[in-house]
Formats: C-alpha cells, structure tokens, sequence
C-alpha cells in the first residue's frame, strides 16, 4: 500500500504545485462560486479536491504507514484525511469567490457616468470617451444616441447604455 500512497502523493503534489506555478481555473461541480458547496458529495467533481485528496491523502498514508498502523487504519486515514482536505479547499475558494472584490468593469459601473470626449463622435461616428472608472481613467468606443450631429472633442458625455460589441452609448452631459 505505500507504493500506492507514494504514487498518490506524487501525483498531486504535481498537480498541486502546477496549479501554483501556472494559476489558472477549477474545473468546479458547475455550480459556480454563487452556490453554497455540500462538503460531502458536490466537491467530487472538482478537479481541486481531487488534487487535495490525493496530496494529502497521500501524505497521511504513508505517514500513518510509518507509524506501524495498520491495513484498514492506514487506508480509512488516508481517505477521511485527503476528502477532509479536499472539500475544505473546494469551500474555502468557494468562499472567496463569492466575497472578492473585482476590479473588472461591467456595464453597470459604466451606465449614469460622465466622462469627456477625447476624439469626436456622433449618432453614426464612433469617437472614444475616456471616463473615470473605479478609480482609473478608461476609454471607450462611443457613439452619440442623440440627433445633434457631431460632438467635439472635450464635449462632456453622459452614458446612457451599452451599444453593440462593447461600445457606450452616450449624450450631451447638461451642466
């Protein structure tokens, strides 16, 4: 059985520190971070827990192994503790994922802003409108929603909503 729990550990341990070094995403139970994860059976379908079970799970084999258990006690450890470690990891980044602050901006961020034109635009002229976003100056492609003809650049700009393929619709800003 220590070939087993050897090869276990080798094995996520690889997984592990590859998920470390090169970050990427959880291939989760489809549930998305918006739901609340039963730490007995929805964690199996995460490749996360497997990566978890089989590191620690391992690891506690082959030690409990070394301590002279037995059989049955070696094995039902290594499983209790690779599961236990596995869907705590799977909750706790669920977890996170729910309560992080993003600093992506969506359109919501956007709608009701003003910023200023910075090349001109009209109802048929995309221009670019940078707005203060979170903190931080963007620019946008935007096209005048109203029948004014072309606005200047400088001309201050109200988002009304988001156009096609990520453009701001916008309006002359009253002042």
């Amino acid at each position: 059985m220590t070939t087993i729990y050897l090869a276990a550990l080798a094995f996520g341990l690889t997984l592990l520190v590859a998920s470390i070094v090169m970050g990427g995403k959880d291939t989760d139970h489809g549930g998305g971070a918006d739901t609340d994860v039963d730490l007995f059976w929805a964690p199996v379908a995460s490749l996360r827990f497997w990566v978890f079970l089989l590191a620690f799970g391992g690891g506690a084999g082959v030690a409990l192994e070394k301590l002279g258990s037995g059989t049955l006690v070696s094995a039902l450890g290594a499983l209790g503790v690779g599961w236990a470690a596995g869907a705590i990891a799977v909750k706790v980044v669920s977890t996170l994922g729910k309560h992080s602050v993003s600093s992506g901006v969506g359109a919501a961020d956007l709608v009701g802003a003003t910023g200023t034109l910075m090349l001109p635009a009209g109802p048929h002229k995309p221009g670019k409108v940078r707005l203060d976003v979170k903190g931080r100056a963007e620019d946008f492609v935007a096209t005048v929603v109203d029948d004014v003809g072309v606005l200047a650049t400088g001309t201050a700009v109200l988002v009304v909503a988001e156009g096609e393929r990520g453009t701001l619709l916008v309006t002359k800003a009253e002042m």
